[in-house]
């Protein structure tokens, strides 16, 4: 996936090896990178970036990957909502559990971040999609 340009991934996580590998990569591959390491911090931060795609890891301190993502469901106001996918060390299946996230969106560690690209290329594209397909059904000329 070739992002367009300025997208914006945000990288949450407490490993810093994990996150500066993360941040390495997804910088190589495109992407725009802001990283936190807690529940608190990322919050703080979602407030001010609107970022595209979220990455965070479920075991973050201060609130945790799937308080956040609560948050995020339960009035977080943002102009758009990420596309959102949690990390950790569980299988897909309870990560999901815990987080609500499809099990598709969800990544054991240590992390396949080719495999993490890949889907996030999926679900980015679908997303473009869906708002050109809008746009064109209202008459408006789609960019």
């Amino acid at each position: 996936m070739t992002p367009e340009k300025d997208t914006i991934l945000y990288f949450v996580d407490n490993d810093r090896q994990c996150s500066n590998e993360c941040r390495e990569y997804f910088l190589d591959n495109g992407f725009l990178v802001i990283t936190a390491e807690s529940g608190l911090e990322c919050v703080a931060k979602l407030a001010k970036i609107e970022p595209d795609v979220l990455v965070i890891a479920l075991d973050i301190p201060w609130g945790g990957g799937d308080g956040v993502i609560a948050r995020l469901n339960d009035g977080l106001s943002l102009r758009k909502k990420p596309l959102v996918y949690a990390i950790g060390d569980a299988p897909a299946e309870i990560l999901s559990e815990r987080s609500g996230l499809a099990p598709y969106n969800c990544f054991s560690k240590p992390l396949c971040k080719d495999e993490l690209l890949d889907r996030i290329g999926i679900e980015y594209a679908c997303r473009i999609l869906r708002n050109k397909n809008a746009k064109s059904c209202l008459g408006i000329k789609a960019t």
